[in-house]
């Protein structure tokens, strides 16, 4: 078999002297062939070895880039569709495709060239222009991206459902959600059967609930619970039976009003004011108001934003004023993909307690440095979500005993169980190392205090999960459960406690 394989071969190269060509166009149909049947991987075999052959075909390169366009190797696709664009004679449909593929890689200076070229040339103008408002939507451009999709629909009317769709986005990304929404609207209205319309019937409901939202500048809550606390005092394990048991009732009263203004264009802006109050039933000492009031303005990028967070608290114990409190707290919230969000913050918050301290070395008016990392993983189309994060912070006290350097991890998930039922889940570990020896330790120590010179480390564990039922629009009904465990060194400041709580929150 061999020999007459050898023998054959060597006729064909005697009788036909241009046998190099024939391969080439035989190679060359075999692969047009194969892309036309959808059998790529063998059309990319054949038109590699047409390439080979003839390098100078413009069409070879043009059939190898469409075919790797196929097979999602966008960055070799390019190679050959600029090959087909320079190479004599031209293929003008090359362009449209090599300005895609460019757009895909993201190279929008090179698409851009070649989108001129397009329209220089009248090459597709109705695919031209879609094209040029992928690229000016991907360059943040939105208006001008709009203008483009109209074009290419008003050329030619196959386009008018793909470009509706994009316009929609494109009113989205200037926050112009009833533009939006009508543009959705139409997608639909084209032809309700697509793919394409059913993701603009998506967009469309989520857009209908937040212009629901965002009719309303002026948001309030208010919220009732009935708790239980078996250790509000924070009574530390090891204590003497001459200590009082800290259990308690309470009803805990919530309220907040909050502004949220629509600014059109990248800015946004929410002003809030809340209101928390914890009366006891017997341990009036621990009787809580707080008020807090901040402002949050930011300003939303392309794939990120940056919040300001701006606060002031003051707080009153048993009708005594007891903590006053600003912070500012910078955020970057970065789109790491479709479902994932990467955040960055920094955090500063001055305390000034006022009541008079007891002991010098207790006086706890602080500076406040914090700096965290988290990942946020949004599931069940943004209905639930995964949040991890890890804080670095440093409390630096007027008094040495409460100056001291913290780690904190902590997890956070939400998932909805049905439309109207949702659980919450909660876990953080807090380490604290303080910076000086507690006044307070050493011979003659107090009780609860050992009588060794002791640097006060705390292990703080703290897990809860909520339990949340939408009984009529706006109205929950809520359960809680919280349990907090601070393994300290100094026994004073080791303790245990369980918070049990039910109540009604309502948001009109």
């Amino acid at each position: 078999m061999k020999v007459l394989s050898s023998l054959f071969l060597l006729v064909l190269f005697l009788v036909f002297p241009c046998y190099p060509a024939f391969s080439q166009t035989t190679n060359l149909l075999k692969g047009i062939e194969d892309y036309k049947e959808e059998n790529f991987e063998e059309a990319l075999e054949s038109l590699i070895e047409a390439r080979k052959e003839d390098p100078s075909s413009s069409l070879a390169a043009f059939y190898l880039g469409l075919t790797y366009k196929q097979l999602l190797n966008y960055k070799e696709a390019a190679t050959n569709f600029r090959d087909a664009v320079t190479l004599k004679p031209k293929i003008k449909e090359a362009v449209i495709e090599l300005i895609e593929m460019l757009y895909n890689l993201n190279e929008l200076k090179e698409a851009k060239e070649w989108l001129n070229v397009a329209e220089k040339e009248d090459i597709k103008p109705a695919q031209t222009a879609f094209l040029k408002g992928l690229i000016l939507l991907k360059e943040n451009k939105n208006l001008e991206a709009i203008k483009a999709f109209e074009r290419s629909k008003e050329i030619d009317k196959t386009y008018t459902q793909a470009a509706d769709f994009q316009i929609g986005n494109a009113y989205l990304k200037e926050r112009r959600l009833a533009e939006a929404k009508e543009s959705f609207k139409a997608v639909v209205i084209v032809d309700p059967n697509t793919d394409l319309a059913a993701f603009a019937r998506q967009y469309e409901e989520a857009i209908t609930k937040r212009l629901e939202l965002m009719e309303k500048v002026w948001r309030f809550s208010v919220g009732l619970t009935y708790q239980y606390d078996d250790n509000v005092i924070s009574r530390y394990t090891t204590a003497t039976p001459d200590i009082p048991s800290g259990e308690d009732h309470a009803m805990v009263a919530t309220f907040s009003a909050a502004y949220v203004p629509q600014l059109t264009g990248p800015w946004g802006l929410n002003a809030q004011y809340s209101l928390y109050t914890n009366t006891h039933r017997r341990l009036e000492t621990h009787d809580v108001i707080s008020h807090t009031i901040a402002v949050a303005p930011g300003y939303n990028f392309k794939d990120a934003s940056l919040n300001l967070l701006l606060s002031y608290n003051h707080t009153w114990v048993n009708s005594k004023e007891y903590m006053s409190g600003i912070s500012a707290s910078p955020t970057l919230s970065i789109a790491l993909g479709p479902n994932y969000i990467g955040q960055f913050s920094l955090g500063y918050n001055k305390k000034d307690f006022l009541l008079a301290p007891t002991d010098v070395a207790e006086d706890r008016d602080a500076n406040v440095f914090s700096a965290s990392v988290a990942y946020i993983y949004l599931f069940l189309e943004g209905k639930g979500f995964l949040n991890l994060k890890y804080e670095i912070s440093k409390e630096d006290t007027n008094g040495e005993n409460w100056d001291y350097s913290g780690n904190k991890g902590s997890i956070n998930i939400l998932i909805p169980l049905k439309e109207y039922l949702k659980i919450n889940v909660t876990g953080e570990v807090f380490h604290q190392d303080y910076k000086s020896v507690n006044t307070f330790t050493g011979p003659g120590a107090p009780t609860g205090f050992p009588d060794t010179p002791t640097k006060r480390r705390d292990k703080t564990y703290t897990a809860s999960g909520v339990l949340s039922y939408e009984f009529y629009k706006g109205a929950n009904f809520i359960i809680q459960y919280a349990h907090i465990r601070d393994d300290s060194n100094i026994a004073v400041y080791d303790y245990e406690r369980n918070i049990y709580s039910a109540g009604i929150e309502y948001r009109f």
